[in-house]
C-alpha cells in the first residue's frame, strides 16, 4: 500500500545520519549469521513443498511498506489509456507529458533514470534522447506494477540509486478460464476528444501443460484540444503493441516460459516530444519513430521447497529512434539503437524465521547513434553483481529486512576508454507492531550506481564544432535513502504515511559531452494514503509533498535525468458496484497547489489545478462476457499542465497542457 503522514510532519527531515559503511556492515554480519541461527530447521526436501498454490515465477517479492503495488483488479479499474493514468491515483508516483513517446516516471521526484525498470524481468534501456520518454509501455498487457520508493532490496538489481519499478505482463493462464481450453477478449475504444478508435485484441489457448497468449493493440486519431479549445499540434496517438508469451508447467511444478514484446510509437511530434511548444524553429512538427523490443526466457518452479526454490531468466532488449531534427545548426536528425543482454540466477532458501534469496545477476548495454550522417558512436556498459537479501519474521510482532550485494562496472567509452569500478550496496528496513492496529516501520540503505550509459542519440551531434565526448575524471555516482512511516488498520479503514529522504552523490549528466558532469540532487518529503471500504465501495485519498533540489538550488525542468518539481499534490476516488445488476461507477480527482519555488530562478510559480472524472460501468447479466464502459476525464474542461510536463520555466519552451473534456468509450467481449 502506498505511504502515508500529514503536512505536519513534512518538517521531520532531521534524520539522524547513517552512513552506508554501518548499513553494509549490519546488513552483510546478519546475512552470514542466519544460517547458523537457523540450523535447527532443517527444511523439506522437493517432495514436501511449502506451499499448496502455484506462485509465478516471474512476480518479484512484495514491495517493502511505504512502496506502491497494484493489482490486476486495480488496474482493471483504473482501465488506463497510459502509464499516466496508471499512477494518476498513486502517492509519490508522478509521469510527465500527455503522449505515451514523451512520458517519464518521478518517484518521490526523481527521474526513473536513476531506478531499476524492468518488464517481467527484462531491464529497460531508456536512453536514447533525453526529450524520449523512459515509461513508453502499454499498461493494456500489464497485470501487476510494484514500485519501491527509496530504499531497494538488494535482490531488485543493480542502480537502484532511488527505488525500483517492475512490470508484470499477462499471460495465458490469466485469460482462459478454468476447464476451458481457448479464451480471449477484443476491446475497442473511441475518444470523442482525438476521434480516434483503439482496438485491442487478445487470445490465449491452455492444454495440459501448455499455454499461450497472443495480444495486440493499435490506437489512432487525431491531435487532442486542451481546456481552452486549442489544438495541441503532434499528439495524435501512434501506439503500436503486440505481446507473445509461451509457457509450459512440468507435473512437478517446474515452469518455462518465453516472452516477446514489441511497440512502436512512429508520427508526427515535435522535435523535441516532451515540450508542447517552442519559440525557436525547430519546434515544428516532424516524424519521429520509436521501438522498444524485448525478449526474455525464464525458469522456476511453482510448488517449491524450502532450501530450493530457483528462478532464472535471460532477456534481450532493444529500443531504437529515428528522429528528424531539420532547420538547426546542424541540419540532420539523430538515430539511436540500444541493446541489452541481461539475465539473473536467484535461489530463495526458507527458514524458520523467513526467507534468504541470494544470487547473481547481470547486464550489458551496448548503444551505437548520433547525427545521421555519423551514426557509428558506440559506447558499452556491462555490470555483473551478486546479492543476499533476508527477509524475516523475529516475533509476532516485530519482522525486518536487510540485504547487500557487489558490483563490478566496466564502461568502454566511444574513444576507447575503459573504465571499471566496483562498489558495494545495503539496506535494511524493520517492521513492529506497536498495536492490535498501528505498526510502524523504517527503512535505511545506500546504493552504488556505478557509471551509466551515455545519451546515445547526441553523442558527437555537435562534433561540427569541435565538441567531442571527454572521459576524463568520471566516478560512480551513490545514494543515501531514509524512510520513516506508520501503518493504521481499524476495522474497514486504513493508513499508510511516510517521510523520507534521498541524496544521489554525482548523479549524472548522461547528455553532457562531459561524462564527468555530475549533480549533487535531494529530495525530501511526505507520502500519505488513507482509504475505508464498506460494502461493495470505497473512498481513498492521498498526499504527496516533494521537495527536489539539484546542487542546493531549485532545478529547472528542463535538466534532464536527474528530478523535477512537484510540490504538494493530493488525489480522490470513491467507487460503487452493484454486483446483481453488473454495475460500477466511480469519480476520481487530482489537485496540485500553486508552487512559487520557480521565482528562485526567475520564472512565475506553478498555478494550481483541479481535475475531475467520473467512470461507470456495465456488464450486462444477460450477456457474460460483455461490458460497457464510459470515462468521462476532465469532466469541468480545466486548461492545465500536469506537474510533471517539463517547460514550465523556460523562455524558450512551452510545457504541454492537458487534454481538455475526453469521453472515452469502452466497449469489451471477453469468451
Amino acid at each position: 500500500m502506498s505511504s502515508v503522514a500529514s503536512r505536519a510532519v513534512s518538517t521531520a527531515f532531521s534524520f539522524r545520519k547513517v552512513t552506508y559503511r554501518s548499513v553494509l556492515m549490519a546488513s552483510v554480519a546478519a546475512i552470514s549469521i542466519a544460517p547458523a541461527a537457523w540450523a535447527d530447521d532443517t527444511g523439506k526436501d522437493k517432495k514436501d513443498p511449502i506451499v499448496l498454490e502455484p506462485i509465478s515465477i516471474d512476480a518479484k517479492a512484495d514491495v517493502i511498506t511505504g512502496g506502491v503495488q497494484l493489482d490486476n483488479e486495480t488496474i482493471e479499474r483504473i482501465n488506463p489509456v497510459d502509464v499516466k493514468d496508471l499512477f494518476r491515483q498513486e502517492p509519490g508516483v508522478t509521469v510527465s507529458s500527455p503522449i505515451p513517446m514523451a512520458q517519464k516516471v518521478y518517484v518521490n521526484g526523481i527521474e526513473d533514470t536513476k531506478l531499476t525498470v524492468d518488464v517481467d524481468g527484462a531491464r529497460q534501456v531508456t536512453k536514447t534522447f533525453h526529450h524520449i520518454g523512459t515509461a513508453v509501455i502499454d499498461p493494456g498487457l500489464l497485470k501487476a506494477v510494484k514500485v519501491e520508493t527509496g530504499v531497494a532490496p538488494a535482490d531488485a538489481g543493480p542502480e537502484a540509486l532511488a527505488g525500483t519499478i517492475s512490470y508484470e505482463t499477462k499471460d495465458g493462464r490469466d485469460i482462459v478460464q478454468p476447464g476451458n481450453t481457448f479464451g480471449g477478449w477484443g476491446k475497442l475504444s473511441f475518444n470523442t476528444n482525438t476521434e480516434g478508435f483503439t482496438e485491442t485484441v487478445a487470445l490465449a489457448a491452455r492444454h495440459e501443460m501448455v499455454d499461450a497468449l497472443l495480444y495486440g493493440t493499435h490506437a489512432n486519431g487525431n491531435s487532442y484540444t486542451d481546456g481552452d479549445g486549442n489544438t495541441v499540434d503532434g499528439t495524435a496517438p501512434e501506439l503500436e503493441s503486440a505481446l507473445v508469451k509461451f509457457g509450459i508447467t512440468g507435473n512437478s511444478g517446474y515452469r518455462l516460459k518465453v516472452t516477446a514484446n514489441y511497440l512502436q510509437d512512429a508520427g508526427v511530434r515535435p522535435v523535441r516530444p516532451n515540450f508542447g511548444g517552442s519559440s525557436i524553429p525547430t519546434n515544428v512538427p516532424q516524424f519521429v519513430d520509436y521501438e522498444k523490443k524485448s525478449a526474455t526466457i525464464s525458469f522456476g518452479d511453482e510448488t517449491p521447497g524450502d532450501w530450493f526454490n530457483p528462478k532464472l531468466s535471460v532477456s534481450y532488449t532493444n529500443a531504437t529512434l529515428d528522429a528528424e531534427i531539420k532547420n538547426t545548426p546542424i541540419g540532420e536528425g539523430i538515430v539511436a539503437d540500444i541493446t541489452s543482454i541481461n539475465g539473473k540466477a536467484s535461489n530463495t532458501f526458507t527458514f524458520g524465521l523467513g526467507t534468504v534469496t541470494a544470487g547473481v545477476d547481470f547486464y550489458i548495454d551496448e548503444g551505437t547513434g548520433g547525427k545521421k550522417s555519423d551514426a557509428n558512436y558506440t559506447e558499452q556498459v556491462s555490470d555483473v553483481g551478486a546479492f543476499a537479501q533476508a527477509r524475516l519474521s523475529l516475533t509476532d510482532s516485530a519482522r525486518v529486512s536487510f540485504g547487500g550485494r557487489i558490483d563490478r562496472n566496466r564502461l568502454e567509452g566511444n574513444e576507447g576508454t575503459v573504465l571499471t569500478n566496483t562498489g558495494l550496496s545495503g539496506n535494511v528496513n524493520g517492521e513492529y507492531d506497536i498495536t492490535s492496529w498501528l505498526m510502524a516501520y523504517a527503512g535505511a540503505g545506500t546504493a552504488w550506481g556505478g557509471i551509466p550509459m551515455t545519451e546515445i542519440g547526441i553523442q558527437n551531434y555537435w562534433s561540427t564544432f569541435g565538441i567531442t565526448w571527454n572521459y576524463d575524471n568520471l566516478t560512480p555516482s551513490r545514494s543515501f535513502n531514509y524512510k520513516v512511516g506508520a501503518v493504521v488498520e481499524f476495522d474497514d479503514f486504513t493508513f499508510d504515511g511516510n517521510v523520507y529522504w534521498t541524496k544521489i552523490d554525482d548523479s549524472h549528466d548522461v547528455s553532457s559531452s562531459n561524462r564527468a558532469d555530475s549533480h549533487d540532487v535531494v529530495s525530501k518529503g511526505v507520502n500519505a494514503s488513507a482509504q475505508y471500504n464498506w460494502t461493495n465501495g470505497f473512498v481513498r485519498g492521498t498526499y504527496t509533498l516533494s521537495h527536489v533540489r539539484v546542487n542546493g538550488t531549485v532545478p529547472t525542468s528542463t535538466v534532464a535525468y536527474q528530478g523535477i518539481l512537484i510540490g504538494d499534490m493530493f488525489s480522490a476516488e470513491v467507487g460503487q458496484a452493484w454486483p446483481d445488476w453488473g454495475l460500477r461507477a466511480g469519480a476520481t480527482g487530482e489537485a496540485a497547489l500553486e508552487n512559487d519555488d520557480p521565482q528562485e530562478n526567475g520564472f512565475e510559480p506553478l498555478p494550481s489545478y483541479v481535475v475531475a472524472n467520473l467512470y461507470g460501468e456495465w456488464q450486462p447479466p444477460q450477456v457474460p462476457g460483455l461490458s460497457v464502459r464510459v470515462d468521462v476525464k476532465n469532466i469541468f474542461d480545466r486548461a492545465y499542465a500536469d506537474r510533471a510536463n517539463v517547460g514550465y520555466d523556460s523562455s524558450r519552451y512551452i510545457a504541454y497542457n492537458d487534454p481538455g473534456r475526453s469521453f472515452v468509450i469502452t466497449a469489451k467481449y471477453a469468451f
